[in-house]
This record gives C-alpha cells, structure tokens and sequence, in this order.
C-alpha cells in the first residue's frame, strides 16, 4: 500500500467509517511514517477546530440564498429547470440545440 491508500483509512477512521484495514496495520504505518503521522497530527488539529454543529449542514436561510442564486443563474441542478431557451434545447435526446451535423 502506499501512503495515500494509508491516508485515506486513516481519514475514514476519523470519520467512524470502515477504513478497510486492519488497525494494527494502520497504526504501525504511522508509527513507521513520519509523513503519514504528521499528516494524522494536522487532519486531528483539523478535525478539533471545526464545530462539531457544522456537521448538520449550513442554516437553511444560507441554503434558500443559495439555491435563489442559483436559480437566476440558469436552475438548480436537479430541479428540472433547463438553461438557455425554451424547446428542450440541452435536454437529454433532444439534441442541442445547434442546427446540423
């Protein structure tokens, strides 16, 4: 494995999610790799330093802002609004929009 592959089970580890390997391994690899360590050190300085409340997502009226943005800048992916003008340019298995070939 390398350090990346070690990396991203140790970020899954501080996220409680399945890491994929065995802690013993993940830990000797830390205990063995000073890039990897330092690397832990700064994501759990990190991880300390973001409220734990921001795990709940932003303040809906954050997100009603947003979403009106979005909304005058063309639609909100998802919502079924198409950019450009009307007559399905850009939908799926409409073409797009362009004239010939």
């Amino acid at each position: 494995m390398r350090c990346a592959d070690f990396r991203t089970a140790l970020s899954a580890r501080l996220d409680g999610e399945p890491t994929g390997v065995p802690d013993r391994r993940l830990d000797k690899h830390v205990a063995r790799c000073a890039t990897c360590r330092e690397w832990l050190e700064r994501a759990e300085r990190l991880r300390g330093a973001v409220p734990a409340a921001g795990a709940d997502g932003p303040p809906a009226d954050w997100s009603a802002a947003l979403f009106t943005r979005l909304g005058e800048a063309g639609g909100v992916p998802g919502s079924g609004a198409v950019d450009g003008a009307a007559g399905g340019a850009g939908r799926p298995g409409q073409g797009d929009g362009r004239q010939g070939g």
